[in-house]
């Protein structure tokens, strides 16, 4: 029961880090700075998807391989008659990935500790920009909503007992949707030249976002990707 309660506290403390980065991005209202923070969640997922989610969906089930493959041609299909498809599919990955991640934790983990909490938030505090960020046709209050139960996933995962024939195969497919979508939406937003309105559409002042910094920004994302994957 002792090592059980270990493992609600690690659930808890991914919940609120990934929590925690949606309340982040729906704070933020300065646009300016919502492309950076998308940059360095978009970055954060692609590092996640390569070094957490496909070794996951990988490990003992060889086919999985395939299944990230037809699920990176079918974004590609789905991105020839909208852009809206790929971002949803995206999100729903996300959801995906946090109840598979629900079920990790609670056979896989450990006791609690320091170096594990920092890890969690980490983790999952830039996972809730990203969530936050892929929803961008819908209201700030409805994407913060979506956000937050997806966050919510993660104890259904722990609770609600499912078999690794179900949920590998959903995340092998979800890392391939995930890998097109938000590989291909940070290619399109550090290519352009950003000039932004501050202050309720007035134009009071001018950020130059180049490819250098957006890029950096996204690096750095991955780098915490990969020490969260080592501290976790």
């Amino acid at each position: 029961m002792e090592a059980k309660m270990e493992n609600y506290l690690v659930v808890a403390a991914f919940v609120i880090a990934e929590f925690l980065g949606a309340l982040i991005y729906f704070k933020t209202e300065d646009s300016v700075k919502r492309t950076l923070l998308t940059c360095l969640g978009l970055g954060f997922a692609i590092a996640v998807v390569l070094l957490d989610i496909i070794p996951d969906a990988t490990e003992d089930f060889s086919a999985g391989y395939w299944l990230i493959v037809i699920g990176f041609i079918a974004m590609v299909v789905a991105g020839f008659y909208t852009k809206s498809v790929g971002k949803y599919s995206a999100v729903l990955g996300l959801a995906i990935h946090n109840i598979a991640e629900g079920v990790i934790i609670t056979t896989e983990f450990g006791p609690i500790s320091p170096i594990l909490a920092v890890g969690a938030i980490l983790h999952k505090l830039p996972e809730g920009m990203v969530s936050f960020s892929l929803l961008d046709e819908l209201e700030d209050k409805t994407r913060f909503a979506i956000a937050a139960l997806i966050a919510l996933l993660i104890p259904v995962g722990a609770i609600v007992p499912i078999s690794d024939s179900i949920t590998k195969p959903l995340m092998a497919l979800s890392a391939g949707v995930i890998l097109y979508v938000v590989g291909n939406l940070l290619i399109t937003i550090i290519s352009k030249y950003y000039v932004t309105e501050i202050d309720k559409g007035k134009l009071s002042k001018k950020h130059d976002l180049n490819i250098t910094t957006l890029s950096s920004v996204a690096v750095f994302g991955a780098v915490i990707a990969w020490i969260s994957c080592l501290m976790a």
